[in-house]
């Protein structure tokens, strides 16, 4: 393990009716742009082979600060709220579910249903890691981000933990936040990574992503252990090259949620890792177990329109991305969307009937919808998504993405306008990761390119920006990788906030 940099404080088809409660509950499962030079490039190289090489020092760049964070309110359409008091012992508001006879199995009188904890109750970010590291002593009791991203020489690991707790440095220039790793976190171990979630117990889940190029291990989920930090494969999918797009752990049931590039489909997976349902967006077709459809794997990317990436379990929906269309392939008819599907019951598995757009992703700068890759519910209830700049299924760009908020009002979300400004002279350079810190007063984090671009420092990495809205001047930027002069452009992925348990809870739709 390493942990760099001062200790500064920031605050920062088969038929769908089928019961399965007790499959789950009852049985115990448990590209440089012109303005850049020296970036990193649109795709990666090899597979690094190299395990435990030291980050670069503390003294890379002066630790300068930055400030961060956005807000939000309402829900998703759901099932309707069952009213506090109903003897689930979660009193803290209404919940989705009727819990009754559903309380946490592995912690007997705590507030069901599943796993869930008060925070988690509508799809936030799981529990916190509690590394037995010693290094890690000093991350315990702070409010961290985790990021996936790619190697960057000399360093292999290829996800990093930020502390971004305390209060908030000045603006606009880098802070040299805290960081850690466990030196099997390389691509070796954990292959090239994009998607990132957390079950309710502190346990991190990446995914096999093709968004920095062709990945030699495209179908694998793996686990990174919430105490040991140990990496094992967690789940193999049908899949021969164009990899996984995100994922997600839904408390309630008790499941990761992660869609698949190659046939389309959105997959239900139990805490074994094995395949519990899964529901194809374009066709409606679900299946109890794996899909086994003709032809598939065959290395295939699934069509645009079919094609599936941000997933996120709210208020007893499952939130999810359709991929239409890219720089290289623009629809003159589809723009990129945002989609919900409504679950049959506390199992999780997906109920076609029942699935609705909930709205089309506007251009961006008055040239095309880009494909949105992470979605996320603020403290309030407001939609966040974020988009990642790509030029054609697996070469990734930069300078065209951005975070946008919705609002939920009447029964529809609303669109809040670009109120989330990633990036300096160069906008729109979301890099597609977005979570909150679940603060009142806080942050929403997305990763980006280009956060100060030689003005005076070379930042890329973490924006943090309040909960109103801004750009650099009011935002908090974090490199990630500690070296403030050349440019790490499309090197950075997703990102998540584990949330405390005593955290308000998400509001249900308003």
């Amino acid at each position: 393990m390493v942990c760099v940099g001062p200790h500064y404080k920031l605050r920062p088809s088969t038929t769908v009716g089928l019961t399965l409660t007790s499959m789950l509950f009852l049985a115990g499962c448990p590209a440089a742009e012109e303005e850049e030079t020296g970036g990193a490039g649109d795709t990666g190289g090899g597979l690094s082979g190299t395990v435990g090489t030291p980050a670069t020092s503390a003294d890379d760049g002066p630790s300068t600060p930055g400030d961060g964070t956005h807000g939000g309110t309402a829900g998703t359409t759901g099932s309707t709220p069952t009213p506090p008091g109903d003897g689930d012992g979660f009193d803290d508001g209404p919940v989705v579910f009727d819990v009754d006879g559903f309380p946490d199995y592995k912690n007997p009188g705590m507030p069901g249903p599943g796993s869930c904890r008060a925070s988690e109750i509508y799809g936030a970010a799981g529990g916190f890691p509690e590394f037995s590291d010693p290094a890690y002593t000093n991350f315990l009791d702070r409010t961290v981000a985790i990021v996936t991203h790619r190697t960057q020489s000399p360093t292999t690991h290829v996800m990093t933990i930020l502390d971004i707790s305390g209060d908030a440095p000045p603006p606009e220039v880098n802070y040299l936040a805290p960081r850690y790793w466990q030196n099997q976190w390389t691509e070796a171990t954990l292959g090239r990574i994009f998607g990132l979630t957390l079950d309710s117990y502190g346990n991190i889940f990446v995914a096999a992503t093709t968004v920095y190029g062709a990945n030699p291990q495209p179908d694998k989920i793996r686990r990174i252990d919430g105490v040991t930090g140990a990496v094992t494969d967690f789940a193999t999918l049908p899949n021969n090259g164009p990899a996984l797009g995100n994922l997600n752990y839904d408390c309630v049931s008790e499941s990761i949620y992660v869609s698949n590039h190659e046939d389309g489909r959105i997959y239900q997976l139990d805490v074994n890792g094995d395949v519990v349902s899964t529901y194809h967006h374009a066709t409606g077709d679900v299946t109890i177990g794996p899909a086994n459809d003709p032809g598939e794997p065959d290395g295939q990317f699934a069509p645009l329109g079919e094609r599936v990436w941000a997933v996120q379990s709210h208020a007893g929906r499952l939130y999810y991305s359709v991929w239409w269309e890219h720089s290289q392939a623009i629809n003159p008819t589809m723009d990129n969307e945002i989609w919900s599907v409504g679950y049959t019951d506390e199992s999780g598995v997906p109920d076609p009937t029942t699935a609705q757009k909930e709205f089309d992703v506007p251009t961006n700068n008055g040239t095309t919808s880009v494909p949105v890759s992470d979605l996320s519910f603020a403290h309030d209830g407001w939609m966040l998504i974020a988009q990642r700049t790509m030029n054609s299924d697996m070469s990734t760009g930069a300078h065209q993405s951005t975070t946008y908020d919705y609002d939920y009002v009447a029964g529809s979300w609303v669109w809040q306008g670009t109120n989330y400004v990633v990036g300096e002279l160069l906008p729109y350079s979301a890099a597609g990761g977005v979570d909150h810190d679940f603060d009142p007063d806080g942050y929403v984090w997305m990763t980006g390119d280009a956060l100060d671009f030689y003005t005076p420092d070379v930042v890329y990495g973490l924006q943090g920006t309040p909960y109103g809205g801004g750009g650099i001047s009011t935002s908090t930027l974090i490199d990630l990788d500690a070296e403030i002069v050349s440019q790490d452009k499309t090197v950075y992925g997703d990102v998540e906030l584990p949330i405390p348990g005593d955290a308000t809870p998400v509001p249900p739709p308003g």
